[in-house]
């Protein structure tokens, strides 16, 4: 009976042992389909950290076939899913903006159009748009005309540690670049405050005036010089401030559109000149949580000047420009062909050129808009200020 009961319990651990490597093979099968889940959208670093781990604790366990399966299993997964993917959002054939396939530029239409909305960011980064899968190290959802779709952000950090503390946005006419400079505004009061000055005198951001965290909106050449000396003291003030004092305060942004026709219609008007007064928190507003972004049209903005161009590392060509005009703006020459409204190439201080797709942000009073464009921007825009009441 005891030899009886020894063979009934070698049985059993042969049996157990038989059962071992499928399991072994079926755990290793599910982290392979979640490695390859998360790479194929982008999200590289916990699949890599998941496999490292798996290697290790499998080759310990069991060294000679756990090794080779994870060997195996790791391969197929990197063969599925963690390419550098292509663009795909549309075809040139299929493009409602009437794209242009790029020359020499990654295949594939421009990046899908979004509209204006709050995007998964940290405090401090902005998402100047929609860019090539390839260019980004993230997938986000956005809401397109397709409904929500996963894009990959053109992210453009701020504050004090950035390398690009300053945006400057140069287009065609009508090619977007109020558009930007608004919806930057929309998300830039999430956490700051703002001063938006309009240079032209058209009126585009007529929205934000008496909403909170908005300390003015400025149009007439008068205004607008006295914002832009409010803005130029208020940054010496800050840098007066110990580093925690400094730190307790919001972020303030001062963004202008048309600087060069502001400055000529305060030198018809006798209001002195405006661009003056940007010096101070160009040179120094990094230090002291001041970000300064501005929109100028082609043909004009080199009129701003070495000092304040030297001081825009953040730049941005939107819309119908040639090679030359491109190149120009953004100091290397872009990858393809010239982009319709809303769309061209950033260039975030010495980093590549990536081709970019504005989010629809139109001026919410202009009835020639889309209504959906239109009502997406109000949803954004801060509660009038005084009412103590959150915006959603």
């Amino acid at each position: 009976m005891r030899a009886t009961a020894d063979e009934r319990e070698r049985r059993g651990a042969l049996g157990w042992l038989a059962w071992l490597p499928w399991v072994v093979l079926r755990g290793l099968t599910r982290m392979a389909v979640a490695a390859w889940w998360w790479g194929a959208r982008g999200r590289r670093r916990l699949p890599a950290a998941a496999v490292a781990v798996a290697l290790g604790g499998v080759a310990l366990w069991l060294p000679a076939v756990g090794a080779w399966l994870v060997a195996a299993l790791v391969a197929g997964a990197a063969a599925l899913g963690w390419r550098e993917a292509t663009p795909d959002w549309c075809a040139p054939e299929s493009c409602a903006d009437g794209a242009v396939e790029p020359e020499g530029g990654a295949a594939g239409g421009w990046p899908a159009e979004v509209v204006a909305q709050r995007f998964v960011a940290g405090v401090g980064e902005v998402v100047l748009g929609c860019t090539d899968r390839s260019a980004a190290d993230r997938t986000v959802p956005a809401v397109g005309a397709g409904g929500v779709t996963e894009v990959a952000p053109l992210l453009w950090r701020t504050g004090p540690r950035s390398g690009e503390p300053h945006l400057l946005a140069v287009g065609a006419p009508g090619a977007g670049g109020t558009g930007l400079l608004r919806a930057v505004a929309l998300q830039a009061l999430g956490w700051g405050e703002a001063v938006l000055v309009d240079g032209g005198g058209s009126g585009g951001f007529g929205c934000f005036a008496g909403r909170a965290g908005v300390w003015g909106v400025e149009s007439t050449p008068e205004g607008a010089v006295t914002g832009l000396a409010w803005v130029a003291r208020e940054t010496e003030r800050r840098l007066l401030l110990d580093v925690g004092e400094r730190a307790e305060l919001p972020p303030l942004w001062l963004l202008v559109d048309r600087p060069v026709l502001l400055a000529h219609r305060a030198w018809a008007a006798g209001a002195g000149d405006p661009s003056g007064w940007l010096d101070v928190p160009l040179r120094y507003g990094r230090e002291a949580g001041v970000t300064v972004a501005l929109a100028e049209q082609v043909g004009v903005w080199e009129r701003l000047g070495d000092g304040v161009l030297g001081c825009l590392r953040a730049r941005v060509a939107l819309g119908a420009l040639d090679g030359a005009q491109v190149s120009a703006v953004l100091g290397r020459t872009p990858p393809g062909a010239a982009g319709a409204v809303g769309a061209g190439y950033a260039r975030l201080g010495a980093g590549p050129v990536c081709r970019l797709r504005v989010p629809a942000t139109p001026d919410p009073w202009d009835d020639a808009a889309e209504p959906e464009h239109r009502r997406a921007v109000w949803r954004l825009l801060p509660a009038p200020s005084g009412t103590g009441v959150e915006q959603v």
